[in-house]
């Protein structure tokens, strides 16, 4: 992949900058895990380049060494490590698993597990960084009852990687250039969280056969939805949050509103948050009141302003400015 095409990404987040190897290892190594790291090559010229942005409980990362390097961290820490290069490549090995990762391939590195990693010099990747009590919660929600099971590595050339990975990206692009804005908004990188263990725990985890729901039962599994749905217009929820809170698997969640003649949990929640917004701004509209409609679309877990304005249209028959214009 040319590295051109990802110039200096989250360089609006830096977090180290060193040519020093041992400044480099200390530094990183306090973000990630303690580790050794060595010049592959003595003549080597070494140009790290690190930036990071915390959410609430995941962080996203870009690491480049700049030059081809040995990282040798022995037992990790108690947490997650995808990584999707950019450029270059690395030798990974994590426990008794070994894999080259490159452009083609999504690793992820286990929690308290031995590893060892050389990386190319012109290497450069995105670092998804999830706290394991963090991934096992949300696999639990998914209906796993022990501990979740994922592959070293994954082929990009799977439809449903090569999604995740392009949507890793274009969040990571986003955030880079929009980050200032979307970091005032609890509710917007709440969602971006949520997007990412979601997709994160959807897409590798090992999910048991999911549970059938008993025939009654059903409708107060529904009131229970819905009532924390409308507890939480601030959020864009995910199928696994919402199928958490009533007991039950996302699967059985989508079949009781089915079977009730309701739209999608997820609809149902984006519908309701369409009338929270429109509430808002008909409220403002007949106080004669000024109001901004990216703070308000914003404030019910909205990121995507265009698929927003989109969506209002198509429920309320206008465009959400027209709503809020005064009169």
């Amino acid at each position: 992949m040319d590295t051109a095409a990802f110039p200096q990404l989250l360089d609006t987040f830096p977090l180290v900058r060193s040519h020093n190897l041992e400044e480099a290892s200390d530094r990183i190594g306090r973000v990630f895990s303690p580790h050794r790291l060595e010049l592959k090559n003595r003549a080597g010229q070494l140009d790290v380049s690190h930036n990071q942005v915390r959410l609430r409980d995941v962080s996203l990362n870009v690491l480049h060494y700049g030059a081809d390097v040995l990282i040798d961290p022995g037992e990790r820490g108690d947490f997650y490590m995808v990584q999707l290069p950019l450029s270059g490549g690395a030798q990974l090995s994590c426990g008794k698993e070994e894999v080259f990762a490159d452009s083609n391939v999504l690793s992820v590195l286990q929690p308290q597990s031995k590893s060892r990693m050389v990386w190319s010099g012109d290497c450069s990747m995105i670092l998804v960084q999830v706290p394991r009590k963090v991934v096992h919660d949300r696999a639990m929600a998914w209906g796993v009852s022990k501990t979740p099971k994922f592959a070293l590595a994954r082929s990009r050339q799977s439809p449903e990687v090569a999604a995740w990975w392009q949507a890793v990206v274009d969040l990571t692009k986003n955030i880079d250039r929009f980050g200032q804005q979307w970091l005032r908004h609890p509710a917007a990188f709440s969602a971006m969280e949520e997007f990412l263990l979601t997709a994160f725990t959807s897409l590798l985890c090992e999910r048991e056969e999911e549970q059938r729901f008993p025939d009654r039962g059903g409708d107060r599994c529904l009131r229970r939805a819905k009532e924390y749905i409308h507890a939480n217009l601030e959020r864009s929820l995910t199928s696994a949050e919402i199928a958490a809170h009533t007991c039950v698997s996302p699967r059985t969640l989508e079949t009781v509103f089915k079977r009730f003649g309701e739209v999608s949990p997820l609809a149902y929640s984006r519908r309701c948050r369409l009338q929270a917004v429109h509430d808002a701004l008909r409220e403002a509209h007949q106080e004669c009141r000024a109001i901004n409609v990216t703070e308000v679309a914003l404030s019910y877990g909205f990121i995507h302003m265009g698929r927003f304005a989109a969506q209002y249209r198509e429920m309320h028959g206008c465009s959400p400015s027209n709503t809020a214009r005064p009169h």
